[in-house]
């Protein structure tokens, strides 16, 4: 009987400290709702209380803190992406207006004259109204449309960029790598297996790809799925040495690659 009691004093114990637990650490839960009017509303992960318009009529998704996870932006909006110190064209442009004076001494006219300003961006990027964007949890963007060009560093620490196009999704691990977008430009890159499955040997490894395409990328910055400008001879998942057409589709990886969509 003694040894029950003392089972059952250490069972309330323990079953006090898990409820003191629960009640502590908040369950986090996303809830979606709709907006019934344009909204300005916290992301999650901001630090300064600072606000966002979301697009009346759109699905907002929050976390249990009511901030915004995901939703439709009103308008365009500078935000950071993750990966923000990745930003190049780190710079955006305003027009401003000087008022002058030109006269003789009894007569004053007035002249209005524009000018462009630069701005720095801190790492922000121009996301696009009308269009879904999704914080991560440091509040920085992973997933949005981009309003306007914008250039980037490929792999952190090292040299290297890509120009991704406006009115086109660009999506970032939560490292800060870049997941996915559409290349501005046709740009020499490696696919994931490079080393070992490129057959020929003076390129380095670098395989073009062409603009205007969608492009994926593991987080080491090689490509996984991209469109071919030009032929390339290459392995395929099956160990043969084989030859890709331009505009073809390809996946790579490590075993080889395979044709997702041939040249039409």
């Amino acid at each position: 009987m003694r040894h029950f009691f003392s089972f059952r004093r250490v069972m309330s114990a323990m079953l006090g400290v898990v409820l003191a637990v629960l009640l502590v650490v908040p369950c986090v839960q996303a809830e979606t709702r709709t907006l019934p009017k344009d909204t300005k509303l916290h992301p999650q992960g901001w630090t300064v209380g600072d606000k966002v318009e979301f697009k009346k009529g759109t699905i907002l998704t929050t976390n249990d803190l009511g901030e915004v996870i995901s939703g439709t932006l009103k308008d365009d909006t500078f935000l950071q992406p993750r990966g923000w110190e990745r930003v190049i064209n780190d710079y955006y442009y305003v027009s401003a207006y000087a008022v002058g004076s030109f006269f003789p001494r009894f007569h004053r006219s007035f002249i209005e004259r524009s000018y462009n300003m630069a701005i720095p961006g801190y790492g922000h990027l121009r996301y696009k109204g009308g269009t879904l964007v999704t914080f991560s949890e440091q509040g920085e963007v992973l997933r949005g449309t981009l309003a306007e060009q914008a250039t980037v560093r490929l792999v952190a620490g090292k040299y290297g960029f890509l120009t991704l196009r406006e009115n086109t999704v660009l999506a970032v691990y939560d490292s800060g790598a870049i997941r996915s977008g559409v290349l501005a430009d046709d740009t020499h890159l490696r696919p994931i297996g490079w080393r070992t499955n490129l057959a020929a040997n003076d390129s380095a490894g670098f395989v073009k790809f062409s603009a205007k395409q969608a492009i994926e990328f593991d987080e080491n910055g090689e490509v996984a799925v991209g469109t071919l400008k030009e032929k390339v001879t290459w392995r395929s998942t099956a160990g043969e040495v084989v030859e890709f057409p331009a505009n073809t589709v390809v996946r790579f990886n490590d075993e080889g690659a395979l044709v997702i969509k041939t040249a039409i």
